[in-house]
């Protein structure tokens, strides 16, 4: 098997590799990306397997031959999440609308092909977020590229993942992350301020979002769908993560009545159709939680537990 990953050295792209070379019957792994952090943070990976076109998605001449010969594409090439889509709202367009159209007009319907989507398509719901039940109607750029990329990638019976909200230690480790910045903030102001604290969203750890993937790249001949990526044990709202924190270091929490939540993340998704097909996560919070206070406190030398 022939494996394409679209942002493969991006945050989750490095997991997803990590897991592809252990197994036998992928005999190849075609990264393509943009090569914007460099490659040297994952150079423990490289092995014969693996091939590396550094190059933007839009430049089809220069990657149609490497998307022809897989057996899998997995799309995850994109700029992520609504703040730094607001920053960068022309990169944005042109690699999360424009690079899926290319990535998807270059995938015949005879290849599996998987699409990173994200829970921030659901927008503001009351009630619980399923697939199939529940309308979308994102509030952010952010979530209205990722709602028109899965309506592109539909035409090519793609696979589209849900991601529920992504943590966790990884080859290339986001600072911008919900968990980790609280954590940043814990540590070095030993205080956060916390708006809409009562707002519920599911986390998942990079590794097992990685998993997902690999988990769909392993059942063959799934017709196009959608599929909510989380486990319904890992819901918690903004408040209880920082009070899960605040056991391994101690600092205040205040709370901002004025600030809010671009894409209004507070709600309870379903997991049922995705755990149907045999998955869940296997991280656990709170050990992971710890493993990024260590990672943070060896790296800005602030140390932690008890102060």
């Amino acid at each position: 098997m022939i494996v394409t990953i679209t942002g493969g050295m991006g945050y989750l792209g490095g997991e997803l590799v990590k897991l592809l070379l252990m197994d036998s019957s992928i005999k190849k792994i075609n990264i393509i990306d943009k090569g914007v952090y460099g490659i040297s943070h994952l150079s423990s990976l490289f092995n014969n397997k693996i091939n590396i076109l550094i190059k933007d998605i839009r430049d089809k001449p220069a990657i149609a031959s490497v998307i022809a010969e897989s057996d899998v594409i997995v799309h995850l090439a994109s700029l992520v999440g609504a703040p730094l889509v607001d920053r960068k709202p022309i990169e944005a367009y042109e690699t999360n609308i424009e690079g899926t159209k290319c990535i998807t007009d270059l995938v015949s319907r005879s290849q599996r092909f998987i699409f990173a989507s994200t829970g921030s398509s659901y927008g503001k719901v009351n009630g619980i977020c399923t697939e199939k039940g529940t309308k979308i109607s994102p509030l952010s750029s952010y979530g209205r590229h990722k709602a028109e990329g899965e309506a592109i990638v539909s035409n090519k019976n793609a696979i589209s993942l849900r991601f529920a909200t992504v943590y966790g230690l990884s080859y290339r480790t986001r600072d911008d992350l919900y968990i980790h910045s609280m954590i940043q903030k814990a540590l070095i102001d030993r205080s956060v301020v916390l708006y809409e604290g009562h707002a519920s969203r599911t986390f998942m750890h990079v590794n097992d979002a990685a998993r997902a993937v690999k988990h769909f790249i392993d059942i063959a001949d799934l017709p196009y769908d959608i599929f909510n990526v989380g486990d319904p044990t890992l819901s918690f709202t903004k408040l209880e993560i920082c009070n899960l924190i605040s056991q391994y270091t101690p600092f205040t929490i205040s709370e901002n009545s004025y600030a809010a939540d671009i894409d209004q993340r507070d709600y309870i998704v379903s997991y049922d159709r995705i755990m149907e097909t045999g998955f869940t996560c296997e991280k656990i919070l709170n050990s992971e939680i710890e493993a990024i206070m260590a990672y943070y406190s060896a790296r800005f030398n602030c140390g932690y537990l008890n102060g």
